[in-house]
């Protein structure tokens, strides 16, 4: 599981780069890629620290911080399984104003995972924040206990949105459900 996760983040950041874009900020891309469910808060904590993100909320049961990931303006939101141990985390991405830039990157990240995890098909999904609006959701299952989610918000990449989530142009949430069952 290690190696496809490090082969996704090499994938991710070699598409990127082919979009003809490698500015680069202070990056917490990789940290949160290569994050292991079960890992601690503290330690979760301190490795996005350690790769420039800032806590913005610290609870026991959740974690938000916000830093970049690969460029773009981004808040990190981590949650753990009965206050110790990581069972899930997701990336909001901000747009930066241009919509073919966000489109560019939405389809690195799509082809990152896609190679690492096998082809999902993109699908049409309501928009639950704003009624008659669509984005677009990709779905897979690496094994019979994560989930990993990647929504596409063509809306949100028009603007600068302000703080809230819901106003993010791409989502990738990671869901470890073991615990749970």
């Amino acid at each position: 599981m290690q190696k496809k996760i490090f082969s996704t983040i090499f994938l991710i950041l070699i598409a990127f780069i082919s979009c003809g874009h490698a500015e680069a900020l202070s990056n917490s891309s990789e940290a949160f890629l290569s994050l292991p469910f079960g890992h601690t808060f503290a330690r979760t904590q301190k490795r996005m620290e350690n790769s420039g993100a800032k806590v913005l909320t610290p609870r026991k049961e959740s974690l938000t911080m916000e830093g970049f990931f690969e460029g773009y303006p981004a808040m990190f939101v981590f949650g753990f399984y009965k206050n110790k141990l990581l069972n899930s985390k997701a990336v909001y991405l901000q747009s930066m104003g241009d919509a073919e830039y966000d489109r560019a990157f939405y389809e690195a990240l799509q082809k990152g995972f896609n190679s690492s995890y096998g082809s999902t098909r993109e699908a049409p999904t309501a928009n639950t924040r704003k009624a008659g609006k669509i984005m677009l959701r990709n779905v897979w299952t690496p094994d019979r206990y994560t989930t990993i989610t990647l929504i596409y918000n063509a809306e949100m990449s028009k603007r600068f949105p302000g703080n809230s989530l819901s106003d993010r142009f791409i989502q990738v949430i990671y869901k470890y459900d073991k615990w749970d069952k």
